[in-house]
């Protein structure tokens, strides 16, 4: 990146479940300057790039970019297609993500990824007819490795993820993290928890949690986004 850029990444996911969009807004040196462009680096979870594109609009106008068009190259994990999104546009520019997530509409700023000793620590609740997906997205060129520690009663177990540099990764807490301890109390109702992300690389990693309210029915599923750290 460039001293006259302004660069954000995001984890981007493709339909039926999830849509996604970007926006892109001009600083008040762009506001009426003619137009205004940002360049869209998309790479799917192992971290190759899938797609690169140039897109334009009116400086005065805040920019609407539909990202389904061009993440049909992502591949599958955990049954979502899913990647890593780097925009890049002129220093004084913001961007902001929208993702449709069911019936639900989140907006993302630009999240700050932790890297070697750094940590974020953030709240959820586990049981209860909840489940959640851990959301890693490596911004960097190398791979990258992350702790997760959930602390849940008097447990407070812990796991090392790696994340292929410009990659992406997403895992079920519940189903891939908490079946594989022996402590099952999760599992007999809600129960407040916290999760701490640690980076043990230099490569920078984030992400956001998603949670999925079982309902009757699938289509009753109720989703949001909890956190995104930084």
């Amino acid at each position: 990146m460039s001293v006259g850029e302004t660069t954000s990444h995001f984890w981007v996911a493709a339909p039926p479940l999830f849509s996604s969009s970007l926006l892109v807004g001009t600083g008040d040196d762009a506001a009426g300057a003619g137009r205004a462009k940002a360049q869209l680096e998309i790479f799917d979870l192992d971290g190759n790039q899938v797609n690169s594109v140039t897109v334009e609009f009116p400086g005065n106008e805040v920019g609407f970019v539909d990202l389904e068009p061009f993440i049909s190259g992502l591949k599958m994990q955990g049954g979502v297609a899913h990647g890593h999104l780097k925009v890049t546009s002129p220093a004084g520019t913001r961007h902001l993500y929208r993702q449709t997530i069911g019936t639900s509409v989140v907006l993302y700023q630009d999240p700050s990824p932790v890297q070697n000793r750094e940590s974020a620590f953030l709240p959820v609740v586990i049981g209860g007819r909840r489940e959640h997906m851990l959301v890693l997205v490596n911004t960097g060129e190398e791979e990258g490795q992350i702790a997760c520690r959930i602390y849940y009663g008097n447990r407070s177990p812990e796991w090392t993820l790696s994340v292929p540099g410009n990659g992406s990764r997403v895992v079920s807490v519940e189903g891939e993290l908490l079946a594989s301890t022996d402590q099952k109390a999760w599992e007999k109702g809600a129960l407040q928890a916290y999760l701490r992300f640690t980076g043990k690389h230099q490569s920078p990693i984030g992400g956001q949690i998603i949670e999925r309210t079982l309902g009757e029915s699938p289509d009753q599923d109720i989703y949001r986004s909890l956190h995104s750290w930084g």
